[in-house]
């Protein structure tokens, strides 16, 4: 348990640091699309405003002096001049001669900023570099104060992302700003392959630590399951091989050969402790063959009540406990491999004398159901089951009832006996019901389907 304690704790730290470095990464990889997307903001919004100032000395020229006067107070063309500022390599001139212009068209010309029009050029600009998003601009003063915004209010700072302010005038009392009001949205779509990548990353990790931690939880199982099933078939096959040896060799002594009574009863107990170990063979190989779908069936119509009535003969002539037997065997044949029925059987039986106090009754019951099923309980009023082991007492090797019980000095067994009867009425192709109150009954019934053919599975 410790182990598994230290796993689990592995496990959680593991996890956590994998979320911890992949959040870094997703918060690095967002602060460089942030900044990227700042930087190419500021870009194009310098383009923006440049083209917003010869738009608007377009529109100025065409209402003042007509489409075919090509006079203007400014000797050079819109678009040739936009083309050749655009190009400049020199920031600090370029933004020179941007101020300078701005300043003369506000102050000469009484042409102020048309913001919506600078949003519109700003907006297509962004998306002709791949860059869609909501636009606004506002004047500004040099203290950072709103002075008029394209969109009529005061822009959050928080929920917006703000261009480097232009000068409009050399008193530097008039900015420019272009914003991006919904930028989280924008940097998202441009990380779109990052956050793919990142979830795909995380859950191939996730899944890959669980998947291990899974496989070392059966290897885990597994080995506990072998350790306790060598130490569950020492401690059953311990006694009769000692009671084999210990009757041989007072056999070969040849001091019982004048007493007949004697030595046939040293006989019977050598034969009895023989063929349990047999059996349990038997049952560990028919379990082998049961998984590997190698054990065949014949089923024909068997008598429950002869087979009922020698097995509870059985139980009673070897048992040292009393037993009282109930009969209420309705149905009186069932269709099943006879040798096999007759072993699940035994199973219970021997479970009901085994886990009971110094005396027991156990009930047999049959009945037909009306789809041509028979259904055959065995019920005891023995310690019960209690509730939290009834969904594991048919696993295979269940220690709950077989090592720790036969550790603590309870009644011993491999932890076969309900898996191996389960397994046996599957594969006839029926199923088992259980119901158990603990320190009052345990009742077990087999269904097994009405079938007249050979049934192999």
């Amino acid at each position: 348990m410790k182990g598994i304690k230290d796993l689990r704790w592995i496990v959680l730290i593991a996890v956590a640091a994998v979320a911890g470095l992949q959040y870094m990464w997703l918060a690095n990889s967002y602060r460089l699309a942030e900044e990227s997307l700042r930087m190419k903001a500021n870009e194009v919004f310098r383009d923006a405003s440049m083209e917003e100032m010869f738009h608007r000395m377009s529109v100025y020229k065409e209402q003042k002096f007509g489409k075919k006067d090509s006079s203007l107070v400014l000797k050079f063309e819109v678009d040739t001049a936009a083309s050749t500022f655009r190009n400049m390599p020199n920031q600090w001139l370029m933004s020179s001669i941007h101020t300078g212009m701005q300043d003369y068209i506000y102050t000469e010309v009484h042409l102020d900023v048309s913001l919506p029009a600078l949003d519109s050029i700003y907006a297509h600009l962004l998306d002709s570099v791949g860059i869609r998003a909501e636009v606004a601009s506002c004047i500004v003063d040099s203290t950072g104060r709103v002075l008029r915004t394209s969109a009529g209010k005061e822009l959050y700072r928080e929920s917006t992302l703000k261009t480097d302010s232009l000068m409009l005038d050399f008193e530097e009392a008039r900015f420019v700003q272009g914003i991006i009001t919904n930028p989280y949205w924008v940097i998202a779509r441009r990380m779109t392959l990052v956050l793919l990548s990142t979830v795909l990353i995380i859950g191939v990790l996730v899944g890959c630590i669980a998947w291990q931690v899974r496989i070392i939880l059966r290897q885990d199982k597994t080995a506990k399951m072998r350790e306790d099933f060598s130490y569950a078939m020492i401690h059953d096959m311990k006694t009769p091989l000692s009671s084999i040896v210990m009757g041989t060799r007072i056999l070969e002594t040849g001091r019982l050969d004048d007493q007949p009574e004697k030595r046939a009863k040293y006989f019977r107990i050598l034969r009895e402790e023989g063929e349990h170990l047999i059996s349990l063979t038997n049952k560990v190989l028919t379990l082998a063959k049961l998984e590997n779908n190698q054990l065949k069936f014949t089923r024909t119509e068997c008598a429950l009540r002869p087979m009922l009535e020698d097995l509870a003969e059985k139980y009673r002539a070897k048992s040292e406990k009393p037993i009282r037997y109930v009969w209420h065997l309705d149905a009186e044949t069932v269709y099943a491999d006879e040798e096999f029925l007759r072993e699940a059987l035994s199973n219970l039986i021997d479970n009901a004398v085994k886990y009971s106090g110094e005396e027991v009754t156990i009930a047999f019951a049959s009945q037909k159901h009306p789809d041509g099923s028979v259904s055959v309980s065995v019920r005891d009023d023995g310690w019960g089951i209690p509730l939290k082991d009834q969904a594991k007492i048919f696993e295979k090797y269940e220690r709950a009832s077989a090592v720790s019980r036969s550790r603590k000095g309870g009644p011993s067994g491999f932890g076969l006996g309900l898996n191996y009867v389960l397994r046996i009425v599957e594969a006839h192709g029926g199923t088992v019901k259980l119901e158990s109150i603990e320190g009052e009954y345990s009742e077990f019934t087999l269904v097994l389907p009405c079938l007249t053919t050979d049934y192999t599975d």
